[in-house]
C-alpha cells in the first residue's frame, strides 16, 4: 500500500492572515495566563507541541521554581482543545480557502486502489479536524470504521521529523510512503527519512528553495497539475 501523507496548512488550504495567531493567543491566555501567540517565533511547519513549548520558553513561562535545570512545562490536553475551539470560531467568520487542484487531487487518490490517504500535520488532531471540516476536506481522511482522521498530528511530537518515527512504528514491510507538503521543514523531514516527496510552492518556501530536495515541485496543483501528482504517487 502507498500511503500519501498530506500536510494541511498552505498545502491543502490557507487560512486568512492572522487567524492562527489570534486563536493561539486565546489559548495562551486561558491555559497559561500569558499574553503571547504562535507568530512571535518562527512557527512555519512546526508542530503544535513544539510551538507551545518554544513560545513559553521565549516569554519565560516554562521555568520551574527550583534550583534544578529549568524544564518545559507539561502541555495539558486543554491547550489543544481550546486552541481548536478558538480556531473553529475564527474560521466561521473568516473562512479558509482551499488551494488550487486539491479537491481533484484528493478525490482521485481516494478512489485509487493503490493509495491510502493520511495526514502528517503540525496541527493537533483537534485543530486539524476543525480546519478540514470547515472546508469539507475531512471526508477524504476519515477511517471508515472509527470515523477518526487517519494520520499523525502536532500534539504527538515536539519536532516534525519525529512524526514520521511514529508512522514507522506502525508500518509493515509492504508499506510505502510519500510526503505531500509545502514547507522546508517538511522537505527536510522527508529527506532525513529517505522518503519520496511531492512539494508544492503554495506556502512560504519558493520553488527554487524546494527543488534541491526533489524534482517534483509544483507551483500549485491547479491547471490539471494534480493529474501529474496522482501519476507520480501511483507509480511509486
Amino acid at each position: 500500500m502507498i500511503h500519501a501523507l498530506v500536510d494541511i496548512d498552505e498545502t491543502m488550504l490557507s487560512v486568512p492572515e492572522g487567524i492562527n495567531a489570534k486563536a493561539s493567543s486565546v489559548m495562551f491566555k486561558r491555559v497559561f495566563g500569558v499574553d503571547a501567540h504562535e507568530e512571535i517565533i518562527d512557527n512555519f511547519g512546526k508542530t503544535e507541541l513544539g510551538i507551545i513549548q518554544e513560545v513559553l520558553k521565549k516569554v519565560g513561562a516554562n521555568k520551574r521554581t527550583s534550583e534544578q535545570e529549568p524544564s518545559i512545562v507539561e502541555i495539558p490536553e486543554e491547550a489543544y482543545r481550546i486552541w481548536a475551539q478558538a480556531t473553529a470560531q475564527e474560521l466561521k467568520n473568516h473562512p479558509a480557502r482551499i488551494l488550487p487542484g486539491i479537491p481533484e487531487l484528493l478525490n482521485a487518490l481516494s478512489k485509487s486502489p493503490k493509495v491510502k490517504l493520511g495526514l502528517l500535520s503540525g496541527n493537533s488532531e483537534l485543530r486539524a479536524e476543525e480546519k478540514l471540516k470547515s472546508v469539507g476536506l475531512d471526508v477524504f481522511f476519515r477511517d471508515p470504521d472509527t470515523k477518526q482522521l487517519n494520520g499523525v498530528f502536532g500534539d504527538m511530537a515536539a519536532k516534525r521529523e519525529q512524526l514520521f518515527d511514529i508512522i514507522k512504528q506502525k508500518a509493515t514491510v509492504n508499506d510505502r510512503f510519500i510526503i505531500v507538503d509545502d514547507s522546508l521543514l517538511g522537505a527536510r523531514m522527508a529527506q532525513t527519512h529517505n522518503i519520496p516527496m511531492i512539494m508544492v510552492a503554495t506556502g512560504k518556501a519558493t520553488e527554487e528553495q524546494l527543488r534541491p530536495f526533489t524534482p517534483h515541485v509544483f507551483p500549485d496543483f491547479g491547471a490539471n497539475r494534480w493529474q501529474q501528482a496522482v501519476s507520480l504517487i501511483e507509480a511509486m
